[in-house]
């Protein structure tokens, strides 16, 4: 799977609240804007980019939950284990989600079928992506720059380089 994939799933999590806490940030540095060491000019550039990059940050969010929606509940909560932080699901709640006890047996274990099956998930969820709209050229593009997702992006590549 490509590392920019990997990034947006990583962030997703933080992505549920950057609409309010990017307007907030941007409303206080309004508000505060008569205290600023800035020029007005500076300050209103400064305020249209966290603008622009708020809303970057949202459709990349829409972009990662209608994906999202494309899987289905025993997908989602393996993604969940593995990029959202997720804890391990009970059996009881994956058979409830209508997974089967082979796969119930999959995601509590670390065995070779897990990798396998995640792997495949990862190809199934790149797929959705680019065909949402989210390619490595719009990555680039659009969220590298992105403070947030550089830092998940730098913590990828760090993790990517140790593995091999």
């Amino acid at each position: 799977m490509e590392n920019y994939v990997k990034v947006a799933l990583y962030a997703y999590p933080f992505l549920r609240t950057v609409s309010e806490d990017y307007a907030e940030h941007i409303r206080n540095k309004a508000l505060l804007s008569y205290d600023s060491t800035k020029s007005t000019e500076q300050l209103a550039t400064y305020l249209a980019e966290e603008i622009l990059q708020k809303e970057k940050l949202e459709r990349l969010k829409v972009t990662l939950e209608r994906a999202l929606r494309k899987l289905s509940d025993g997908e989602r909560a393996l993604l969940s284990l593995r990029y959202f932080g997720g804890k391990k699901p009970a059996k009881e709640g994956l058979r409830s989600r209508g997974m089967h006890t082979e796969e119930t047996a999959t995601l509590t274990s670390r065995d070779r079928s897990y990798f396998r099956q995640l792997e495949r998930l990862e190809r199934k969820v790149s797929a959705i992506l680019v065909a949402e709209g989210l390619t490595k050229k719009v990555y680039e593009r659009d969220y590298v720059k992105v403070e947030l997702i550089a830092k998940i992006h730098r913590f990828v590549e760090k993790g990517e380089g140790q593995k091999g």
